[in-house]
């Protein structure tokens, strides 16, 4: 005759009180919390495209996930040939601290590094001496498509300036909503405007960076040399992407940032662009 299966109870140690389904999930709970905050502290943050300078790669609206353990700092050697590690390389899109206003991260394409010679002309960029061929740059036609012939470079380059290093070489306009810091032009040098820039050598560790949209994007033409220190991270891909306007996010008062959360909830899936979700951008 089979006999009954006796139903066993959990042992415990004398004198530890057994764990309350509360505690468990309480745990639970925490673990997953330090890991999120891990995980978003050193390698993923959330980032947002809030204006058009990088158009067409990346459009107002779209929402980032930012690798920051790409370029983190490798103790030893050979954790950057074991791990997913590395330097910052010419094209990649970065997150970094605007050197005007470290509290506001902008997103801009690497396009020299320490040592490189930089010039624009006719909204063509030389690194190098040689002009660069982009065909991700949003530009007029009849610019995109013309000829520029090599410039002539002189025998004496400056370096480009670092605000954060040089403040004194830029001049400053500061608003409630925003910080424009602009190159102080050399005689002799065409430095202000976005269709002529330099030519000026990148200092070490330092990087050039542009925005795609190349003729509505302040970037190092008008704030110099990014400290690589700066950096927070590669754009790496596109979670969500709502239709948003321009400089939206400039619109901070309580009744804008209420209408902008109405919108979204309200229109959340005629206005989210499914397509884009889960690109990586390049």
């Amino acid at each position: 005759m089979a006999k009954a299966k006796v139903k066993e109870e959990p042992q415990h140690e004398p004198g530890v009180p057994a764990k309350g389904v509360v505690r468990e999930y309480w745990e639970t709970i925490c673990v997953v919390l330090i890991f999120v905050l891990f995980a978003r502290t050193w390698i993923f943050q959330n980032s947002n495209i809030p204006s058009g300078s990088m158009k067409n790669t990346l459009l107002v609206g779209d929402r980032l996930l930012v690798n920051s353990f790409i370029y983190g700092p490798a103790e030893w050697g050979w954790m950057r040939a074991v791990l997913p590690m590395r330097e910052v390389r010419k094209g990649d899109i970065i997150v970094f601290k605007f050197p005007g206003n470290p509290q506001v991260p902008f997103i801009k394409r690497v396009i020299a590094k320490g040592g490189d010679l930089v010039q624009v002309v006719n909204n063509h960029v030389f690194v190098n001496g040689k002009m660069l061929l982009e065909g991700y740059t949003l530009l007029d036609p009849e610019i995109k498509g013309s000829y520029v012939e090599p410039p002539k470079l002189p025998a004496s380059v400056p370096e480009l300036p670092d605000y954060l290093a040089t403040p004194e070489l830029f001049n400053v306009e500061a608003s409630p909503d925003r910080v424009d810091v602009t190159l102080k032009s050399p005689q002799g040098m065409e430095t202000m405007g976005r269709a002529y820039f330099g030519p000026y050598r990148i200092p070490a560790g330092h990087l050039f960076v542009m925005g795609d949209n190349r003729m509505n994007s302040e970037d190092s033409r008008y704030w110099g040399a990014l400290d690589e220190k700066m950096v927070l991270g590669r754009a790496w891909i596109v979670w969500w992407s709502f239709e948003e306007g321009d400089l939206d996010y400039l619109r901070n008062s309580p009744g804008d940032m209420l209408k902008r959360l109405g919108d979204k909830v309200g229109h959340f899936f005629g206005k989210t662009r499914w397509g884009r979700i889960g690109m990586r951008p390049r």
